[in-house]
This record gives structure tokens, C-alpha cells and sequence, in this order.
């Protein structure tokens, strides 16, 4: 059998990276290629020009394809943006067998009870989740087939999005020449990539954090248990910046990426940067904790909503394998040390795991997402097939209903 590649696409707010992987005869991923851009014509997330979104894409993809030597047909997608929701289910059924043997239909059916609910028409059904199976009263069952029972349970968390914004995306990636094979939800990508399976079982939150958006997915008996999107990233960082010291935003980001702390006391009072003027004015010289004292409020808001949103969860107590920090600015310094204050957990930085191939080029925050996706694809290209039709319509109804039968069928 010869192997299988797949590439997982990761549309981000401020950059766009692809990541092309081959799947071995023993199953193995092997990174082949990978391709960064910058990101335009999103903001927070959302697709708001798809001409400038397609041509990003398109610059991504083409470097990647050129280090792989490998010509790109289809992608698996990462979506994020303040317009996924996820809410909480549960279904119940009598089991149907006579001599009441739990069978997998009677999980298709339970899962089905549990997820006739009622969603909007302006949104679209993105992943449903079983969280857990309950026989009998017994709770805290993962996988109930061939248990004897007479009422089966589930509790399912189902992940909707914006029906335009899911669309607009496939759109972008059809536009700049490419087959929308499926759409994931980004912390759970990342999630495939960055978790061990030690900590989803102990109890572990995973916080993303973008340029956009802010995300983070709750992992418990080893499943997902919640997951959140907040609009705010390292772009209000950038901003702050750019307002503070007085300099371009493109000059405000490379001196946050090359200069910029989480803590600002860890910093020499005496040390000097130079920062860029405005509009054609002389560059001047600033302290370096100037700079981190603009960068420290606003990490420490973001990291302060992200643990709000946990605590509403009431699953903060049950993470006993703490926080997982990943995205672009999970490279900032001393961020571990700021993340430990304010969520009093034990926090590491994500980087992928267990690939193979330019491992080293992808062991860094900023490719989770992506190198997830391909992760994602490899589990289960089993059971899907590639989209065959172009018309966006047809390509997006197809992606939801793959999506929804996958489901199905796995648990």
C-alpha cells in the first residue's frame, strides 16, 4: 500500500500555515512540508475578504507543496471565531434487545435522541461529542456495547457555527484552488496534537491563544467535556503596542515577538530598545520595561476571561493535570509563571508530539493547529472519502453530513 498524505490547513487571524504529512504503512506521520503566510482578510477569526483570504491560503499552501515536492489537492480545516458555540445534551432510550444487550445501534440511537434538539436555522451542527454513556443509572461509561442494561443514556456536547462563516471559509479555500475535505473545530485539532492521553483522563484544560481569538477545550475521563471561544488575542497585544510606544502596528508586532515578556519585573529597568516613529519620524529609544508593562495587563486579561470562562464550567477542581498553553503567544517569555498566578494550576507549554519527518521545524506553539488537523485526517480518512463536488453549496452541506455520519459511526 503505498502511503497516504494528507494537509491540514490552519486559516488563522494574523497567519496561515499548512502542514503536509504522509501516512506510512505503519501508520506513522511524517511531516513533509510546511508552508507559512502571512494572514489577510480575516479578523477574529472570521473571514471578512475572501479574495485576500484565498490568496493567503494559496501563498501557504504553494510553500508548503514546494518543501513536500507534493501537489496539494484537498485540506482539512481548522475553524475558530467567536461565532462557535457548543452546548450540552442528553438523550435517553429503552434498550431494544430482548435479552437487553447494549448494540451499537442502540448508541446510534441514543445519541440521536440526544441530539434532536432544535438549532437555529443560520447555523450548522460542527462535531457532536459523546461525552458519556449511562446504563442503568451507572454513570461515567465510555463505551456501553454489549453491557446489559435496560435504559441507555448520553450526554453529547454539540458544537454548532455560523452557517455564513463556515461557508465564507470554504469559499476561500475553494477559490484559491483547493477541496475542502472537512472543517474541525481548532482546540480540538490542536488538542490531537499537543495532549497525552494521560492528562485528558486526569483532567486537563487546553487555552490557545491567537492572534484573533482565545480558545480552550476541557478534557475529562479522557474526552472533551467543554470547549469556549473569546474574541481577543495577541492582536490587542500588538495593538496596545502600537498605541503605548507610538510606532506602526508592523513594527509594534516585531518588537513584541522579539522583545516582549509576560512579567515586566523580570526585566532589567536599564535595558533599551529602539522602537520605529510614525509616519516617517526618527526611531527612538524606549525601555524594555516600558514594553513589558504595556504586554503584562493585557496577557493577564486574556488568561483572567479564559479562566472565568472555566470556573463557569464548575470543572476547574477536576483538572488535576492543570493547563496547557499553546498558539503563538504561548512563545512569549515567563508566560508559564504568569498563566500559574492567575489560574493556580500547573501550566506547560503545547508543542506537537509524537510526528515524525521535520519534526524540528513543527515543535514549536504556532504549528499545533495544523500539525492536529493532519492528526485528525490520519484517525479518520478510513471513513471519509474526498469531497468530489465544487460548488461551494453542495461542498459545505457535504462537510457537515461527513462530519455527522462519522460521528455516528465511530461511537
Amino acid at each position: 500500500m503505498e502511503p497516504r498524505v494528507v494537509v491540514g490547513l490552519d486559516i488563522g487571524t494574523t497567519k496561515v500555515c499548512t502542514v503536509i504529512a504522509k501516512i506510512s504503512e505503519n501508520n506513522d506521520l511524517e511531516i513533509m512540508g510546511v508552508g507559512l503566510a502571512p494572514s489577510k482578510g480575516l479578523r477574529k477569526g472570521v473571514v471578512i475578504n475572501i479574495d485576500s483570504t484565498a490568496s493567503s491560503i494559496a501563498a501557504s499552501v504553494e510553500k508548503a507543496e514546494i518543501q513536500a515536492g507534493f501537489e496539494v489537492k484537498g485540506v482539512y480545516i481548522g475553524i475558530s471565531g467567536g461565532h462557535v458555540e457548543g452546548i450540552n445534551s442528553k438523550g435517553v432510550i429503552a434498550v431494544s434487545d430482548k435479552n437487553k444487550e447494549i448494540t451499537e445501534a442502540d448508541v446510534r440511537r441514543v445519541i440521536d435522541a440526544a441530539t434532536a434538539i432544535v438549532i437555529p436555522v443560520d447555523r450548522e451542527v460542527i462535531h457532536i461529542i459523546p461525552q458519556e454513556f449511562i446504563v442503568d443509572d451507572q454513570d461515567g461509561i465510555k463505551d456501553p456495547v454489549g453491557m446489559s442494561g435496560i435504559r441507555l443514556e448520553a450526554v453529547v456536547n454539540i458544537i454548532t457555527a455560523a452557517a455564513t462563516s463556515v461557508n465564507n471559509i470554504v469559499k476561500s479555500v475553494n477559490k484559491a484552488g483547493f477541496e475542502a475535505l472537512d472543517i474541525v473545530l481548532e482546540p480540538l485539532a490542536s488538542a490531537q496534537a499537543i495532549l497525552t492521553e494521560e492528562e485528558k483522563e486526569l483532567g486537563v484544560v487546553l487555552v490557545d491563544i491567537g492572534g484573533g481569538t482565545s480558545d480552550y477545550v476541557i478534557f475529562e475521563h479522557g474526552s472533551s467535556r467543554q470547549s469556549g471561544i473569546l474574541s481577543i488575542g495577541g492582536n490587542h497585544i500588538t495593538n496596545d503596542i502600537a498605541f503605548g510606544l507610538k510606532t506602526p502596528i508592523l513594527a509594534a508586532e516585531e518588537i513584541k515577538r522579539k522583545y516582549g515578556v509576560a512579567i515586566a519585573e523580570y526585566v532589567d529597568k536599564n535595558e533599551e530598545i529602539e522602537v520605529p516613529g510614525l509616519g516617517g519620524r526618527e526611531p527612538k529609544i524606549e525601555k524594555r520595561r516600558n514594553l513589558a508593562e504595556i504586554i503584562e495587563p493585557r496577557i493577564e486579561e486574556i488568561l483572567s476571561l479564559v479562566n472565568q470562562e472555566i470556573e463557569k464550567t464548575g470543572k476547574k477542581d477536576y483538572l488535576a493535570a492543570g493547563v496547557v498553553l499553546t498558539g503563538g503567544v504561548a512563545l512569549t517569555p515567563y508566560i508559564v509563571e504568569k498563566a500559574g498566578e492567575v489560574f493556580n494550576l500547573p501550566v506547560r507549554i503545547g508543542r506537537p508530539l509524537g510526528v515524525k519527518g521535520l519534526k524540528d521545524i513543527v515543535d514549536s506553539p504556532i504549528y499545533s493547529t495544523a500539525v492536529g488537523l493532519t492528526l485528525y485526517a490520519q484517525d479518520n480518512l478510513p471513513r471519509l472519502g474526498p469531497t468530489n463536488s465544487r460548488d461551494d453549496e453542495k461542498n459545505f452541506k457535504s462537510i457537515v453530513e461527513r462530519i455527522r455520519e462519522w460521528f455516528n459511526e465511530f461511537f
